[in-house]
């Protein structure tokens, strides 16, 4: 029978065959990516061969394990230091937190044991026997589990964290190694090299519920944020693997650098990074293309990466150097492509939509120098109301943590001077023996928010009809009624006649309508008024 190598301790072997860290951040030619690359900012010295890493959920520190010592280390991220020493069982490979960050759980394949450590007091609280060989250990996103690879019994221990003790035994593929749980906690896929495959067990029933068979040998896995897509790190053939959950099967491999041993996806799911160990790098795939955007030169062998949750730094064990990696990460800047509209009244007031990229985590939009009101902003679109301003055009700017958009054509916003008129028209009937009328009375009222600066409203009336007038124009078949400077709020009022005589007994309507204003009205419903007579004879006109 042909003996497998044995992948979770490969190390003697590898760390004979470590490269020398490069010199430069390097991309693939032609390669295109909007995220700049992360870079190393400094080295933590943290002792013999750390291998996990994990970061608790509010960043403040990193927990990192030693494969061949008891002696985790805190990290103090803000102080860049080692804060504290937890003395635990045996070397360990892989540790993560709870989601509350209470406890850090970390494996110890010698002793077939997990450590539960008390983050608080940074003690071990429990030891929770499991199966033989634990490698890899995940906690479910209610906290209420954790799950541990038993490489040699090839099974998965499902430990209920309230009592620290095995609930179930789920048995599994050969030589399980990486875990990763689907975001809603619902399935648990394991990393099994030893059969080319990724198996999937339902957390509800702890059985396997399907396996997905790939090209290679995963060692191990990450799950993007929304479930949709797993990543494999996989040693042999130094690529990583895709795989697309809902249709259950690989659907390509990314080639990196040599003999990849981890991966790790961003919290917001645009980056995998990937730890080559024998190229002493990682490698950054932008997710959205499945192409390596960017070669990052680290430590001796680097493994196990954690990102803290605003995704902007990763701490990174460099197992042959005895130290980890501090990477700052980049993250995308604000985007405004668009707003619409695109135009609005000086007084504010306007819903506006924009339009961009990486405006999730917004702070702000503002209109110039003015802040916008009831922001609520997705990925790609910002929903603001629009403050109010002087006349003249402005850029619509969203700020992020990450930074400010930069100003384009596209976010530009005029701020207009708008004077909404409302047109109203009276009918006044005067009756005569020898003649009758209607005496028009016309009432323009500025509704704002601007002063009207000028304006005309147009009476047509019927052929041969001419009116008279003592401040409007009147011809033949019209009447025209020039407006002043009229203030926001304020009324002015035209007067016209209209006679009746013979030949225009009968019904009929006019109507006035504002036909030019300056500046522009921004509603139109209210433009025109209109009133309609009924003349049987100069001594009997009515008008409604």
């Amino acid at each position: 029978m042909r003996t497998r190598r044995s992948f979770r301790k490969p190390w003697t072997a590898l760390l004979a065959t470590g490269l020398t860290v490069g010199a430069l951040v390097t991309c693939p030619a032609g390669a295109a990516f909007a995220d700049a690359p992360p870079t190393v900012t400094s080295t933590i010295q943290v002792g013999p061969y750390p291998a996990g890493v994990a970061v608790l959920p509010d960043g403040s520190q990193a927990y990192v394990t030693s494969q061949s010592t008891g002696a985790v280390k805190v990290i103090d991220t803000a102080a860049g230091t080692v804060a504290a020493t937890v003395e635990t069982g045996s070397g360990s490979y892989a540790v993560a937190v709870a989601p509350d960050g209470k406890h850090a759980y970390l494996t110890h394949s010698a002793e077939n044991t997990v450590s539960v450590i008390d983050t608080t007091a940074r003690t071990v609280g429990a030891t929770v026997p499991v199966g033989a060989g634990p490698f890899d250990v995940a906690v479910a996103p209610d906290g209420g589990h954790v799950y541990v690879s038993n490489a040699d019994a090839n099974t998965v221990s499902v430990i209920e964290t309230a009592g620290n003790t095995v609930s179930a035994t789920v048995p599994v593929g050969t030589e399980p190694h990486g875990l990763a749980l689907s975001p809603d906690g619902h399935k648990l896929y394991v990393a099994v090299p030893g059969d080319k495959a990724v198996q999937v067990v339902d957390t509800a029933t702890n059985t396997v519920s399907g396996a997905i068979t790939v090209p290679s040998t995963p060692f191990d896995l990450a799950v993007t944020p929304n479930g949709a897509r797993i990543y494999t790190a996989n040693w042999e053939d130094h690529s990583v693997g895709v795989i697309d959950t809902a249709a259950g099967a690989a659907t390509g491999s990314i080639a990196v650098g040599a003999n990849p041993l981890a991966v790790t996806v961003a919290p917001d799911g645009r980056q995998a990074f990937v730890s080559n160990y024998d190229d002493n790098t990682v490698s950054v795939i932008a997710t959205a293309d499945n192409t390596v955007s960017a070669t990052l030169p680290v430590g001796t062998n680097p493994y196990g990466l954690a990102i803290t949750p605003d995704g902007k730094r990763g701490y990174l064990a460099d197992f042959g150097a005895g130290a980890v990696s501090v990477l700052d990460i980049p993250r995308p800047t604000p985007t405004v492509t668009a707003v619409s509209p695109a135009t609005g009244p000086v007084t504010g007031g306007t819903a506006v939509t924009v339009t961009g990229t990486n405006l999730a985590t917004a702070t702000a939009v503002t209109f110039g120098t003015a802040a916008a009101t009831a922001v609520s902003c997705t990925a790609t679109s910002c929903t603001a109301t629009a403050p109010a301003g002087a006349a003249g055009t402005v850029d619509i700017r969203v700020t992020t943590p990450e930074g400010v958009s930069p100003a384009v054509q596209g976010d530009r916003y005029t701020y207009t001077e708008q004077a909404d008129l409302a047109v109203a028209l009276t009918a006044t009937p005067v009756t005569s023996l020898f003649g009758g009328r209607v005496d028009y009375t016309l009432t323009v009222t500025n509704r704002g928010p601007s002063k009207l600066t000028s304006g005309t409203v147009s009476v047509p009336l019927a052929s041969p009809t001419t009116a008279t007038s003592t401040d409007c124009t009147a011809a033949a078949g019209k009447v025209t009624c020039t407006l002043p400077a009229v203030a926001s709020g304020a009324s002015v009022t035209r007067h016209f006649t209209v006679p009746v005589s013979l030949l225009t007994y009968r019904t009929f309507a006019v109507t006035a309508t504002r036909t030019a204003s300056v500046p522009a009205d921004p509603a139109a419903a209210n433009d025109s008024a209109t009133r309609t007579c009924k003349a049987n004879s100069s001594l009997s006109i009515t008008c409604s």
